[in-house]
């Protein structure tokens, strides 16, 4: 293969421009969609690659009703750890969000406390200032460049003070900003000896076991097992949990605190954690999967380019011919064929990667990542070696076609013909193609279908006008409740009640264990203000519920259950639960006043759990306000009275469904993912079942002339035509709609709760692809049947 085989290549394709564009832009369609899916693939695989060596802590309680691993730790975890002599180096990270102050200013900001040691750690280094002596100093602080600038604009931070929690902080080092794919997000850090805190308070935190701090990062030192550390932090864990719930409690319950190493360079991948703060986790299958669709995507336009290839070598058999006859030797023949197709899928991948980089803006916001890093003329040299490789390996079947032309057979006119293998292995191509399209439809269909119901489904009451407000955990009882009182008689408010959790929040809720009878069994349990089920429509089940126009403090004992929390606790029937007494592990005595209906508390990926609801006497985080105002509105009504009971905190308002969407944020992307792949496969195999369409209609031209002379309607011409690409259709959903059952099959089995999708995307992808097929045919199909049998056999 020599230079000159490029520039025959290239001229090539300026004699046919638009045979040309169409070649190239069909690859780099593929290329573009590629580039896309394997550059969020490789971001995905390269999440904290420069900690090797450093590991995560997480664990589960299993003394709560659903035990979930977390990776916030107890702080005596780190301290138990420092003290033993077998790590490196570690830290802890505390994120705290507080109001900063400057210049008047205030925003919110999140704090992260971690130890001296986590510069070294996490590999950082200051690109101003002092970082040790900003990790050291009580009034010491750590900013990104972003953060910076977020405080103070264009004036230089270094030096400069803020406030925080009533504290006086100086900036005292400067910090690039951590990358996009990292579970280690930090804006500003503090030591743990910070002056945000009192001594009292780390002293309480150092010894609580039974109180999360934050993610505990360590790097073993030289001969230690990562095993070892964990047996270690797990002994000491499981040694006060059994002290702290009593000999007695623990008999039976098995390991009550699990413990787990993992490196830190896969946490983005555990999916497996309930409550973190690293940021967004991908499923790793996932990941994978659309890995796999993106060398599909290529896969399937370079079919189309094999396709159209072909179909060109076929025309150019002549000029083949003469040239073997005039001397050219195979290899000659074969560098010319092969410089022609890189040439090609080297144009294609340099349109394609531009292609991609203007689409990058909505892709990234598709995927929610930041991808901008990925696609940079620093990505050039990987486009162009996919490309060479496309290139060389469309070739080869090109290019065993022209090897075995035999010149004396062309030249006096024969042997022109294409070979039936050629034609089967086009064919083969098109029904891969349609396949791909038609599974990838079917499962995009079905995770969108299967979201929406998740998201939209009944939750057990009215959402609508109803809003939610996060007040401060920290704030007094007397606080939130004349906040309550104030926000319940705003004009046209419905009302405004409190619980400790949101309904159709995935945060693990709290547990205890009850006692009815001889039965014993720990169960999830919430607090609400009294009027809560009258504010949310809820009516009982059996029995009542709490008493709206009574105070918490009377209701103490009173308690109620849903269905599936007295069926737990030994109940025949939920209405035989209603006036019995109940003992908490705390000894305290209840009574069951009521049946709850069934509410969707947690997300359809999990059956309905048993519940227990207490009367809140004040302490309760989540306001829910029903209100005829929109948010916007609701908005500035409340702003003034949060500013009054809560000057130091930042208000949060959302809507009541933005909860139980939370849940589905991942299927819905995955679900765009897939119909934007889907419908990049369905224009490639359309591109590709028209060109089979034409290559046939024009094989069989004397053979359709011959037909009409003998007799043949347009009817029968049609489905003389028609017939081939019927076939290929049904062998594609032979093919393609069996996989994707089985895809959509292992999808829903994550559901407790699923749509009632039956074969509908199923059909509906079939539909598409047909739809598709017919458009693509029906010019071809058209020519065949408007045939003249005179120009055809003149020609």
């Amino acid at each position: 293969m020599r230079l000159s085989d490029f520039r025959v290549g290239w001229r090539l394709l300026l004699r046919q421009p638009l045979y040309s564009a169409v070649l190239v832009l069909g690859l780099a369609l593929g290329f573009a969609a590629s580039f896309l899916l394997l550059g969020y693939v490789q971001y995905s695989f390269s999440y904290d690659r420069q900690t090797d060596g450093v590991y995560i802590f997480k664990h589960k309680l299993n003394l709560l009703a659903q035990p979930q691993w977390t990776e916030q730790m107890p702080l005596p975890a780190h301290e138990l750890l420092t003290a033993s002599g077998m790590v490196a180096q570690s830290s802890v990270l505390m994120p705290q969000e507080v109001l900063v102050e400057q210049g008047g200013q205030r925003q919110r900001m999140e704090l992260t406390a971690v130890n001296i040691g986590f510069p070294e750690l996490m590999r950082l280094s200051a690109s101003a200032g002092d970082l040790h002596a900003a990790l050291s100093r009580p009034d010491g602080l750590a900013l990104t460049r972003s953060a910076a600038h977020s405080l103070f604009g264009a004036v230089p931070a270094l030096g400069r003070t803020v406030q925080a929690k009533g504290r006086t902080l100086r900036v005292l080092a400067l910090l690039p900003d951590p990358p996009p794919n990292t579970t280690i997000h930090y804006r500003a850090l503090v030591g743990v000896g910070s002056a945000l805190w009192t001594e009292a308070e780390r002293s309480r935190k150092r010894e609580a076991w039974n109180a999360l701090a934050g993610k505990v990062l360590v790097r073993p030192a030289a001969n230690v097992k990562p095993e070892a550390l964990r047996a270690l932090v797990q002994a000491d864990g499981e040694r006060f949990m059994r002290a702290m719930v009593g000999t007695e409690t623990a008999q039976g319950m098995g390991t009550l605190l699990e413990v787990r190493l993992e490196p830190l360079s896969d946490a983005y991948f555990d999916t497996s954690v309930a409550v973190f703060l690293g940021g967004q986790r991908a499923d790793r299958r996932l990941v994978l999967a659309l890995g796999g669709v993106a060398v599909l995507i290529l896969l399937l336009a370079a079919g189309n380019y094999v396709n159209l290839a072909t179909v060109r070598m076929l025309a150019r058999q002549r000029e083949i011919g003469i040239r073997k006859a005039l001397g050219a030797s195979l290899p000659r023949l074969a560098g010319q064929i092969v410089a022609e197709s890189v040439t090609v899928a080297l144009l294609a991948a340099l349109a394609g990667l531009m292609l991609a980089w203007l689409l990058l803006p909505v892709f990234s916001e598709l995927v929610d990542r930041k991808l901008d890093a990925y696609f940079n003329f620093g990505s050039l040299p990987a486009a162009l070696a996919i490309g060479l490789q496309v290139g060389v390996a469309s070739a080869l079947y090109p290019l065993r076609i022209a090897l075995r032309v035999r010149p004396q057979s062309v030249l006096v006119g024969r042997g022109d013909g294409e070979p039936p293998q050629s034609s089967w292995l086009r064919r083969g191509l098109t029904l891969f193609q349609f396949a791909a399209a038609m599974a990838l439809t079917a499962m995009a269909l079905a995770v969108a279908w299967q979201s929406r119901f998740a998201a939209q489904a009944d939750p057990g009451f009215d959402l609508a006008g109803l809003a939610l407000i996060d007040m401060p955990p920290a704030a007094s009882a007397q606080q939130k409740l004349a906040f309550r009182e104030a926000v319940a008689h705003l004009p046209r408010s419905d009302g405004a009640e409190a619980s400790n959790l949101a309904i159709g929040d995935s945060a693990i809720p709290m547990s205890r264990v009850y006692r009815a009878g001889g039965a014993e069994k720990r169960l999830n349990f919430t607090e609400l203000s009294p009027g809560f089920f009258r504010l949310y429509g809820i009516a009982p089940q059996e029995g009542r519920l709490f008493d709206a126009e009574r105070g918490a403090e009377g209701q103490q004992q009173d308690v109620v259950l849903n269905a599936a929390a007295a069926q737990a606790l030994g109940f025949a029937q939920p209405q035989a639960a209603v006036g019995k007494a109940l003992r908490s592990e705390d000894h305290a005595a209840l009574r069951v006043v009521g049946i709850a209906p069934a509410l969707r508390h947690q997300s359809a990926r999990l059956a309905a759990q048993p519940m227990v609801y207490h009367a809140d006497a004040g302490q309760a985080d989540v306001l829910s306000v029903r209100s005829a105002h929109a948010p916007e509105i609701l908005r500035v009504q409340i702003a003034p009275l949060w500013q009054r009971y809560f000057p130091q905190d930042e208000l949060a308002l959302r809507s009541a469904r933005s909860v139980f969407e939370a849940n589905y944020v991942d299927d819905w992307r995955a679900a765009r993912l897939l119909a934007w792949s889907s419908a990049v496969a369905i224009v490639i195999a359309a591109f590709g079942i028209y060109v089979l369409a034409a290559s046939s209609v024009q094989c069989r031209v004397r053979e359709i002339a011959l037909r009409k002379l003998h007799g043949a309607n347009r009817r029968r011409i049609a489905l003389l035509v028609g017939r081939e690409f019927l076939i290929l259709l049904a062998l594609a959903t032979l093919l393609g709609l069996p996989l994707a059952a089985a895809g959509i099959a292992r999808y829903l089995a994550e559901f407790a709760e699923r749509a009632p999708l039956g074969a509908w995307p199923l059909f509906g992808a079939w539909l598409a692809a047909s739809i598709v097929a017919l458009l693509a045919c029906s010019r071809h199909t058209w020519r065949a049947m408007k045939l003249s049998p005179a120009t055809a056999l003149r020609g």
